[in-house]
């Protein structure tokens, strides 16, 4: 019965769920930005001119979602398909973004109980 209990303890179902949804929707975000992203910064790349206004927003958001593993450097050319290698790099960025959130609930509660201010 201890173990049953331990491994519970372990998976905290009010922990999973949280972190599941913003993986899945860090996933998501990044399909629908990246793109766009890419052809800011391909045209960058091309000129070297600065993104300046809705550009620049699409390259900010791309990049706060990027923080683990900058994918932007993985896609191609925007007229060539997004490669495996991205879509791969954007998944393991998603399940780091929910193993974060995972490990941040997790810390929180146990510094709670340990503090004695829950239950």
């Amino acid at each position: 019965m201890t173990k049953i209990r331990r491994i519970c303890n372990l998976l905290d179902i009010a922990a999973i769920v949280p972190s599941i949804i913003v993986a899945v929707v860090h996933f998501k975000l990044c399909v629908m930005i990246e793109p766009h992203a890419n052809i800011v910064f391909q045209r960058w790349f091309d000129s070297g001119e600065k993104a300046t206004g809705a550009d620049a927003v699409i390259a900010s958001i791309n990049n706060f979602l990027t923080t683990p593993i900058p994918t932007i450097l993985l896609a191609k050319n925007p007229v060539y398909p997004i490669p495996f290698e991205w879509w791969l790099a954007t998944a393991v960025n998603s399940i780091i973004w929910g193993a974060f959130i995972y490990a941040c609930y997790r810390l929180s509660s146990w510094l709670f109980k340990r503090l004695k201010i829950i239950g």
